[in-house]
This record gives C-alpha cells, structure tokens and sequence, in this order.
C-alpha cells in the first residue's frame, strides 16, 4: 500500500472522540472557540498531519517509510524486568508523569516514540503532540516548538496561549519529546526549566521522552514524577524477526544467520541494535562473513551507498552533482562532519549552518564543488543526510560521529592531530565522547598519546591501591570518587528499589577524565539490576526520592561490594587498554626488522 494511502486511512475519524473530551473539558472561555475550530477545520486533515510522524527515512532506505513498515517491537528494561510496552498507558500513574527513554545510539529510541505517538493518535483517546529537541536553538525554545506544532493544526495564532494552556491542562494531550541528546549543551537547562514548567503548570499532563544515556540526561534529576527504562540489546533470538521486518529475503537472511554464529565475540556485542543490524545487512548481506570490528562496517558504508541502486545497471555509473570521485567525496564528506560537529555540535543544520560546515570543509580538503552540489550528493547519492524543509540532517547521530572521529584520524601533521585533540580534552571533553571511542576503535596514536594513555593512568591511580602488581580498587578511593562526580539515585520510597543514576559532569569538582563515563555506566547498568525490582506496574504507585549515592555507599554493604564490583570491571578493562596503547606507542616507527633484534636480544637475555 503506497505510504500516502496509508496515512489517510490511518487517519479517518480518530481525532472525533479526543476533541470531545477536550471540548467537554476545557474552560468555558475557551470551549467557543474549539466548536469553531472543529467546525473549521477538517478533523481528519489534521489527524493525517499527526500521521506525518510515522514517516521516517533511514539509512537502509532512500524513500520514506512508515513506522509500520520498520518497526520492531521494542523490549524495555526497569531494573531486572523487561517487557514489551505497547502503549505510551503503561508508563504512567498517579506518581509517574514524565517517562524518559534511554537508549544507546541506533537502538531506535525515535522509532519507539513515534510508534507510541501513532498508537495514541489511533486508539483516540489522546492528541498526541511530537517534538524533535533537536530543533531547538536561540530562536526556538520548548514553548516555541510546541506552540508552533499546534498552530500547524490549524489554531489561530493570535489565541496559542489560551489554547495550548487549556489543551495541555486536560489531561487529552500527551507530549511526545524525542532526541534530549541531541539538545546544545546551552539550552539544555532551559529544556530541563519548559519541561518541569509544563509539568507543575498542567497536573494531567504526560510527557514522553528519549535520550541517550549520559551527560545531558543529567539534567533531569530535578524533575520529580520521573521514571526512567532503558531500551533492551537485541539478542540473537531477535536476528530472524528483525530481518524479516525489514523485508531480508530469505537467502540472504540464512546466510547473515550462519555467518552471525561463526563470527567472533566482539562482533556479536556489536549487532545489538536496529542500526547495526541494518548496517550489517547492507554491508555484508552477500558475503560469507563479517567484519572483525565497528569501523569495518562503516568504512565500507559510503561506498556501498554511492552505488548501491547502480548496481543493478551494468555499466552505468550515476553521476554525481559535484564531479567528485567516490574517495574525494568521502574525504569531503568526513571533513563536512568534523566542521559541524565543532561549529554547531548539532546533526540537523539549516541553510546557513550548512554552508558554514561546507566552507569549512572546502578549507580543509581543497576540494572543489559547489554547496548545492554537495548537499544534492550526500542526501541523493549517498543518502548519509536527508533534506527536512530547508534543513539538512545527518540520517543518525552516529554517521556524523563516526565520519568526523574519521577526519581526525587521517589528519597526517602529527603535531596538529595532537593540537585537535588537546581542545577537545580542555574544552569539549564530554561533547566528543563517541567521537574519542571511535579512535580507540581506530587505535589512533595520536589520541592514545594525548587523552588515552594519561587519561588511563590518572583514573586508575584515582581508583586503585598503591604497591600492587595488579590493579585493584581501593573502596575508600572509589567513594572518595563517587562524592566528587557527584552521583545521585533515585529510589522507591518504601520499596528502595532502583530506578535511576545521575551525574553532571559539568558539576564535577575533578578534572574531566575519559574513563569517569565507563566507571558511571557500569555502575548504573548494576545497580539497576540490585535486587528484587518488581513489576513495572508496582514501580509506578513507590514515590521516587533522591539520595546521593555516596550515602548508600557507605549505609548499605550490598550496594557497596556490588559498586565495588562494578568499578573493578572497568579498571581492569582500562588497564589492559592502557597496556595495549602503550605498547602501540612504543613500536610506533620502528621497522619490522628492529622489532625482531630487540626480540632475538631479549631471547639471548
């Protein structure tokens, strides 16, 4: 069924019982003028605009898709329970009001939300209002967004106000807020401010929303009724239906199964999201085996994509709007990803953001192009960047990472990679953090010598007792550690259980370190699995409170020896790291034929 059919069908009638109750529960002053506006307007119009959201382009797609189409059913973890969440109903009670979504990169938080979203549009018992954050800036704040979505359905713009205030206090709307990762830095208190506003303003609102884990996500822990889950790994019996969702024929699918099963470990824990998965089928969907590691997939990414629908014509070529080869557009491509990211820190650009990147880029390569020609290829040809109105958006988070972690890596001035990566330890630190991990992944000396190695060592000395031959974790230096990152907990009032870590590595009263985001992961990834957690539902009526995780350090042995525990993973994770690096840095331009001397040397020792 064409994607336009099936937004108008979706669409037919579902809004007429949500105006109802809205018309029946907003303020006599205001009723007037929702039975003009129903009367207006055509209720099925404004139900198929909603349905927009359930288009989505992907990177395994150049033409947009529903949701319906690529939406696997999401599993959600709350502590040790998991289940699959069918309705945006279940996340909330009498004490829950805000339900924030984590989930890594690729594991298809804005899929999930937009399928709840649609979920509430269809079953008509709410107006369900969808908002990219990533589209906030200095002219666009939270109340700039929303108020601009409901003029969109058709409200005059001159009563917004009245209007969004009575909607929102009706309990009939449900915000739907995607992408807090994806916020500036700069606005995101303000963020944390509108939301918390909305919140204490509107006793029946419910608000809906997905971020990574992490930095920015932080800032939420002031904002009471809050309940945080966390999207689930796919695991290996997930592989068959997932493929099957995205339309893998069957050939295909078997041989990706059996090539999964015999691949190694690392790669196993790598295929644990949608995005990885998809990547895995367009990378390596006709070949007998898999890459060895993450950069593998990407670095055959571009190329594939720049021809993947030549493929089929023998002997045609596309050409490109810039008379680029493949290699020059990649490195221009790579160059574009570092410029914006370091410019704006922001994966959806507008027209001027855009040609400031591309300036940047053109200074960078000495390429030679146009803007438009540029911005035709990578959202036409290669389709790393899709065109949103007068926008430009890189088509994941992660694309823009990764390439501009690419640009660094080449960079062949040792002395200016060093002098990139320097800034990025003084002033973005916790911004570049995916970034950083890619050039592990690359294992770049440069980034090894400058923020790797020292950065290992500080941490380790800062964890562990002295005069061991192996490190070992001091638990008076790991308290010590967690009192100045600053660690809270939110917990269960009477049931104690779990429910949530937060840290702000902005507050810290230490020096920014590369590892302190391993050691915060790992604790929380433990300590929400600590004892019995119950049902979700049971979790929803326990008034949540917030407790500095130091305090239950030194209260409670069980989550002391399990943090204790925890801290001694990633210590010995980063040691064994640290060694590698040194060892890389050691034998770094000495010739094949002087590392076997110093061998047959220390053989005759």
């Amino acid at each position: 069924m064409p994607v336009e059919t099936a937004i108008i069908l979706a669409g037919v009638g579902v809004l007429k019982k949500p105006m109802e109750d809205l018309l029946a529960a907003g303020g006599k002053g205001i009723r007037g003028y929702f039975r003009q506006w129903q009367a207006s307007i055509n209720l099925d119009a404004v139900a198929q605009r909603i349905e927009q959201v359930g288009l989505i382009t992907t990177i395994a797609s150049r033409q947009a898709s529903t949701v319906d189409d690529i939406y696997y059913a999401a599993h959600l973890k709350q502590g040790k329970g998991v289940r699959t969440i069918n309705s945006a109903d279940e996340f909330f009670s009498e004490r829950i009001r805000l339900a924030v979504i984590h989930g890594t990169a690729g594991q298809g938080k804005s899929v999930f939300l937009r399928y709840l979203c649609l979920h509430d549009l269809r079953q008509g018992k709410k107006i369900p209002l969808f908002i990219e954050l990533r589209k906030i800036d200095s002219d666009n704040d939270l109340l700039v967004l929303i108020s601009k979505h409901v003029i969109s359905l058709g409200f005059n713009e001159n009563l917004i106000e009245a209007v969004i205030g009575n909607m929102l206090n009706t309990g009939k709307i449900r915000i739907y807020l995607d992408g807090f990762d994806e916020v500036k830095r700069e606005y995101a208190l303000s963020v944390r401010d509108n939301i918390q506003m909305l919140l204490n303003k509107n006793q029946k609102l419910e608000v809906v929303l997905s971020s990574r884990p992490g930095a920015l996500s932080q800032y939420l822990i002031d904002i009471g009724r809050l309940q945080q889950y966390e999207i689930a790994p796919l695991t290996d019996k997930d592989y068959a239906g997932f493929f099957d969702k995205i339309g893998v024929q069957l050939e295909t699918k078997d041989r990706l199964l059996v090539a999964i099963h015999r691949s190694n470990a690392q790669i196993k824990r790598l295929l644990s999201t949608p995005l990885m998965l998809t990547l895995l089928v367009l990378t390596c969907g006709m070949h007998q085996d898999l890459p060895d590691t993450l950069p593998e997939f990407y670095d055959s990414l571009f190329n594939l994509l720049s021809s993947m629908h030549d493929g089929t014509k023998p002997g045609y070529v596309r050409q490109k709007a810039t008379s680029l080869g493949n290699l020059e557009l990649e490195a221009l491509f790579r160059a574009f990803s570092f410029s914006s990211k370091e410019l704006f820190d922001r994966i959806s650009l507008n027209p001027i953001q855009f040609e400031q990147s591309f300036q940047s880029a053109i200074k960078l390569t000495e390429a030679r192009c146009t803007s438009d020609g540029f911005r035709a290829d990578v959202t036409e040809t290669v389709c790393l960047m899709v065109k949103e109105g007068m926008d430009s958006t890189f088509v994941h988070k992660s694309i823009q990472e990764y390439y501009a972690a690419s640009f660094i890596h080449r960079i062949q001035d040792d002395s200016l990679a060093l002098k990139v990566l320097e800034s990025i330890e003084n002033n973005y630190l916790y911004s570049w953090l995916n970034e950083l991990r890619f050039l592990e992944d690359f294992q770049n000396l440069s980034y090894e010598k400058c923020i790797g190695i020292p950065h290992a060592e500080v941490f380790t000395e800062s964890l562990c007792m002295k005069g061991r031959k192996h490190p070992a974790v001091s638990k008076i230096k790991l308290r010590a550690m967690i009192v100045s990152l600053g660690i809270q907990v939110s917990r269960g009032k009477v049931s104690k259980r779990i429910t949530g870590i937060y840290w702000r590595p902005d507050s810290n009263k230490v020096a920014p370190n590369r590892y302190f985001s391993d050691l915060v992961q790992a604790i929380s990834k433990d300590l929400l699995s600590l004892g019995k957690q119950g049902s979700f539902q049971s979790g929803l009526n326990d008034q949540l409170v917030f407790v500095s995780l130091s305090t239950i350090f030194a209260e409670e042995p069980a989550v002391s020896e399990k943090l204790h525990a925890s801290a001694q993973r990633v210590i010995d994770r980063t040691s064994s790291s640290a060694l590698r690096m040194k060892e890389r840095s050691e034998r770094k331009g000495k010739s094949l034929l002087d590392l076997m001397k110093a061998g047959s040397k220390d053989l005759a020792q």
